[in-house]
């Protein structure tokens, strides 16, 4: 619904301006008129499409002649826009290409016509002929206004969101359009100014002859004066006689009464006297000079049956000299028709012109793009480049100079390849060699547990952060009787069955909130939550406990363990390290097991 009235809104505009632009068409010569309402036209098939076009067409053109602004040849606008509206909504491409089609056709139809049509005059044929080259001109004009409209005025940022399609344009298509205006649009305007300064040689023509006439009666008028009416009827006739065959003009004399008195040819149409007795003429040219048409309205065929009438007095009464103009108005045309089909034997000219360089330069820019094209990855795949010279020097001027650039490039993105995969490699060494430093740094290298240092900076950083509430445990282990593990299986028995321990313990960190490290030999510590951490230690000691087969020898361990409680036994590294240690000492001086530690920890008020 909102782009029905959206349409409707510009309908009535579109309406408005194409009716504004009938009327106020540019004249050139005589009746002619050169008017832009068939842009307006074209331009709606192309933005709204052939029924909106159509409709707009047929309602202005019958709005225009039904109120006397143009003659009946104003509906030729309608074949114009249904042919070429069709083709496009059918063929696509571009309006100026259908209007050759239209136009050929055109010719053609007035060809069989006039061939056939035996019994045209000259005249007629020159006057048919003006007036098909001027449709056909005009028509090729409007369709190439037309497309650069739609094709250019897109691009300015106020004029978008009038067009509902954002056209793509293309470079030989831009250089085609200003060759064709270039050549065209000079040709048409000076057939204008050439048209128009005909038409005022003859104004001029005639009103000089007009002069003549009226010295010359000014001074036969001064012998007639003497004379009596009769004898000056007589003297007059002859002198009007003597005067109309010596300047071949027709003359007409009224009397009081505005009745004729004198007419030196009795073949002038009657339809002259009205106009002679009432002043009503077409056009005043010049002082006291008419143009008077034989019909109503001002239309070309009626000049080919008009007059140039030039007004004076002889012997006080109301003189008319008329000339008839079909003879100067049929030859101002046939230069017109000449000058105009020069005109179009330029725009086909300009237009082949125009495919041609459009045709050339497409190529060129065709192989540039060919060139320059997914360059990154022809760099990569190692691919050649080459360019065939075309006929612009320019062109093959930067096809050389983009092949030689992208030659080098490719031998510096082989260059920065090569030393990219060296960078690479030793930017994964030196990763390596990173992640090796920081294991050695944070991690023991025999049982792959974390070392002391790994263990104070991980408390530490717990002690900074912790709040009021935290609260966690310290745990101390350290296996009884190592060293006769050592002095039995050996120090390589011994590092087997310290990493069977460690994996031991990792294995116990399992869905367990405990974290192990070893701080040296046999020393282990244990970082827990203080929550459930007596049924914690008993299945800690029940997993030490579990015997380990050492090259065929099976073992089976003690440990001494101490606690330390965060916050209530130190609020330091140290003080918590101490605590543990010295209950650790104490468990393995008494050797109790998680008995004797519980009881202890009773007497100390936690549990």
């Amino acid at each position: 619904m909102r782009n029905k009235k959206i349409k409707m809104w510009f309908f009535l505009l579109f309406f408005i301006f194409t009716t504004l632009l009938h009327i106020f068409s540019i004249p050139i010569v005589f009746s002619i008129t050169f008017g832009f309402a068939q842009i307006l036209y074209l331009v709606s098939i192309r933005q709204f499409g052939l029924k909106f076009a159509l409709l707009l067409t047929i309602s202005v053109n019958a709005f225009v002649y039904i109120v006397h602004i143009e003659s009946v040849l104003v509906f030729i606008n309608t074949l114009a826009v249904l042919f070429m509206g069709f083709l496009y909504e059918k063929k696509g491409k571009t309006l100026f290409k259908w209007s050759f089609v239209y136009s050929f056709i055109l010719f053609f139809v007035y060809y069989l016509i006039s061939f056939f049509w035996v019994d045209l005059t000259e005249n007629l044929r020159i006057l048919s002929s003006f007036v098909l080259i001027k449709v056909i001109l005009g028509t090729l004009f409007s369709a190439l206004i037309a497309d650069m409209c739609f094709e250019y005025l897109p691009f300015f940022p106020k004029l978008q969101k009038w067009f509902w399609n954002q056209p793509r344009l293309h470079f030989g298509q831009v250089i085609s359009h200003l060759l064709v205006f270039s050549a065209v649009l000079p040709l048409m305007v000076i057939i204008g100014l050439d048209a128009k300064a005909g038409e005022d040689n003859i104004y001029q023509g005639y009103y000089t002859q007009f002069q003549q006439v009226e010295e010359y009666l000014q001074l036969k008028e001064m012998e007639l004066l003497s004379h009596s009416s009769e004898a000056e009827k007589v003297e007059a006739s002859a002198v009007l006689d003597d005067t109309v065959s010596s300047l071949h003009q027709r003359m007409v004399i009224l009397d009081e009464d505005d009745q004729i008195w004198f007419d030196t040819d009795g073949q002038v149409e009657h339809k002259i006297v009205p106009f002679l007795v009432t002043n009503q003429y077409v056009k005043e040219v010049n002082p006291n000079n008419y143009i008077f048409l034989s019909s109503t309205d001002d239309r070309l065929a009626s000049w080919y049956r008009g007059y140039y009438v030039g007004e004076t007095t002889f012997l006080n009464n109301r003189t008319y000299v008329v000339y008839p103009i079909a003879e100067d108005v049929m030859g101002v045309m046939k230069n017109i028709r000449d000058y105009c089909m020069f005109a179009l034997l330029m725009l086909v000219l300009a237009l082949i012109f125009a495919i041609i360089v459009n045709r050339v330069l497409s190529s060129s820019l065709e192989r540039l793009t060919r060139l320059t094209s997914d360059l990154p990855e022809k760099m990569k795949r190692q691919e050649g480049f080459y360019w065939n010279a075309t006929p612009i020097v320019e062109f093959s001027m930067l096809g050389k100079n983009i092949e030689q650039v992208a030659r080098q490039l490719q031998t510096m993105f082989t260059d920065a390849k090569k030393k990219n995969e060296l960078l690479t490699a030793r930017t994964s060494q030196l990763i390596e060699s990173e992640s090796k430093l920081y294991r050695l740094a944070h991690y023991d290298g025999l049982t792959e547990l974390p070392n002391r240092y790994s263990f104070h900076t991980d408390v530490r950083k717990r002690l900074t952060n912790a709040d009021s509430d935290e609260k966690f445990v310290i745990i101390f282990i350290d296996l009884d009787k190592f060293k006769q593990v050592n002095d039995t299986l050996g120090h390589s028995g011994g590092d087997l069955l310290l990493k069977v321990f460690a994996k031991r313990l990792i294995r116990f960190e399992q869905n367990k909130r405990v974290t192990f490290y070893r701080l040296a030999g046999d020393e282990f510590v244990a970082v827990a939550e203080e929550r459930d951490i007596q049924q914690l230690c008993e299945q800690l000691l029940e997993m030490i406990h579990q015997p380990i087969l050492i090259n065929k020898t099976k073992v089976t361990l003690t440990a001494s363990i101490g606690l330390s409680f965060y916050p209530d036994d130190g609020k330091t590294l140290d003080q918590l390290l101490h605590q543990a240690d010295s209950l650790m000492y104490e468990d393995k001086k008494c050797h109790h097991e998680l008995q004797q530690l519980t009881t202890f920890k009773d007497e100390r008020g936690r549990k």
